[in-house]
């Protein structure tokens, strides 16, 4: 008996057969796609592993900083005040840096607000914070409960007067980004709720901390306000004594004589562990106020002269880029950041034994080797007398630090002391030239031990790229993009239509 054959299905049946297997297994394969993407994001989520593929240094956390972050309980709000039509603001940078803030630690919350679309916001942050200064420019805000501090994105670079490479004229460049430096530390201001006490002496003609004038010094004091410093008044003839509370004691400037019991109060704070940051002012040319002396007592020589030299930022102000390494110039060395000195004043160590003592000193800025000391004043110039007056490389500024010695029996507290030939240099004028800013707040970390504020953390280095393309290859280059890309793609398209079509 012969076997019949199998009636075909009719072809509307095979096609229907054929489809089903067909969304079948595509919504399986759908399936196993999501099943797996799920399974991977737990596993991320429960054992996160991250790359790094940049290999910015700007956006790298130190190990310090990393380990601190960390230890951190409460929730942080960062709020980056920015506006799109900025120009030539690190934005990208700042994101990426605050980025790795929050893998460190996830009480970090990081917003965006536009200070202008956005008014209405942002002006709810102020209230929310008390901060009554305008938003004017682009900052960052860093809060934790009731406590904020502020962060300029102008302070967030470092620039440098750097030789131009195709003409050879001096232009001013960005070398170095300070997020993680100024981050940390604002942070750390933040949550350390017990600031320190500054004192800055009065009444012997020192610079006015209220004041707005160009020479007072309300600028540096609301600078370093914003760091986590209390800063006082001190008239030593009417209190009679340096408060218990004295972190350190600045006399910047002055040009009347100190008592012998005011220098008598200054040198019993100093040789039991005190810090003292003493700057003269070109106005005490040609007197003694007693501070030269007491200063040679520990071993430091402040000339009666005035200093020139043939690197300007303009008229009298001498640019200082000869700094030494030391770690309050460490960061400034990196970004070969200069200070700006007006009218500064010789300040020498002497290496000369001191009873009692171990000293470490160092200068810490100097000039070229076309310094010039001028001791003379005649006819409303600096002149310069040869016989008894300098020249070369001469010291602006100098830190030492004195520890008691195993042989005096004195507890082993270190004393530290900076003498700066310039105090106009922290002035309202001069305080935002150059690197004194950073320089007036590395010298207060310095005397206070704050050394958490500077280990490490100083401005990291931008890295720039360039590539120089000829008129002529950027003509072809031109032609490449807008011609023969598009029509290779239009070409590999008509081609895959004609093999489906034939």
């Amino acid at each position: 008996m012969s076997t019949l054959p199998k009636p075909n299905p009719h072809p509307s049946r095979r096609r229907l057969r054929d489809g089903s297997v067909f969304w079948l297994d595509l919504w399986m394969a759908i399936g196993a796609v999501l099943l797996i993407g799920v399974c991977l994001n737990f596993l991320a989520l429960r054992h996160p592993w991250r790359w790094v593929w940049h290999e910015d240094p700007a956006l790298a956390l130190s190990t310090m900083s990393q380990q601190w972050l960390r230890s951190i309980k409460d929730p942080i709000r960062v709020v980056v005040f920015h506006h799109p039509e900025e120009k030539d603001t690190p934005l990208s940078r700042i994101m990426g840096l605050l980025k790795e803030y929050r893998e460190a630690n996830r009480n970090i919350q990081v917003e965006v607000v536009d200070y202008l679309r956005e008014r209405s916001k942002a002006q709810q942050i102020q209230t929310q914070y008390q901060i009554q200064e305008p938003l004017e420019e682009e900052c960052l805000l860093f809060a934790t409960g009731d406590r904020s501090r502020m962060v300029s994105v102008k302070e967030l670079t470092d620039y440098g007067i750097t030789q131009g490479e195709e003409d050879g004229t001096m232009v001013m460049k960005a070398l170095g980004f300070k997020g993680e430096m100024l981050f940390t530390s604002t942070l750390m201001n933040l949550i350390d709720q017990r600031p320190s006490v500054v004192y800055f002496t009065q009444g012997h003609g020192e610079h006015d901390l209220n004041s707005e004038a160009l020479d007072g010094y309300l600028s540096l004091r609301q600078s370093l306000e914003g760091r986590n410093l209390q800063v006082r008044s001190l008239l030593l003839h009417q209190e009679g004594t340096i408060p218990d509370d004295a972190a350190a004691v600045v006399i910047a400037g002055g040009n009347q004589p100190w008592s012998g019991e005011d220098l008598g109060l200054l040198q019993a704070y100093l040789a039991r562990g005190g810090r003292v940051l003493v700057a003269f002012h070109f106005k005490s040319f040609g007197m003694l106020t007693g501070l030269e002396d007491w200063l040679r007592s520990w071993s430091l020589q402040v000339g009666q002269n005035v200093i020139d030299d043939i690197t300007k930022f303009s008229g009298s102000e001498l640019l200082v880029g000869q700094l030494a390494p030391h770690p309050i110039m460490n960061p400034l060395l990196g970004t070969a950041t200069p200070l700006v000195m007006p009218l500064p004043r010789s300040v020498t160590p002497m290496n000369r034994p001191l009873e009692d003592y171990d000293l470490e000193m160092q200068s810490l800025a100097f000039t070229t080797t076309n310094g010039v000391a001028k001791s003379e004043f005649s006819r409303g110039a600096f002149l310069h007398n040869p016989r008894v007056d300098a020249r070369g490389r001469i010291s602006l500024a100098c830190a030492m630090e004195a520890i008691p010695s195993d042989q005096s029996g004195l507890e082993k507290i270190a004393s530290r002391l900076i003498v700066l030939g310039d105090s106009q240099s922290w002035n309202n004028l001069h305080l935002s030239k150059g690197g004194n800013r950073d320089f007036a707040s590395l010298s207060m970390n310095w005397l206070l031990e704050r050394d958490t504020l500077m280990g490490g953390l100083g401005p990291r280095p931008i890295r720039e790229f360039r590539m120089d393309i000829p008129e002529q290859t950027l003509k072809q280059l031109q032609w490449v993009l807008l011609l023969i890309l598009p029509s290779g793609v239009f070409a590999v398209g008509f081609l895959i239509w004609l093999k489906r079509r034939y």
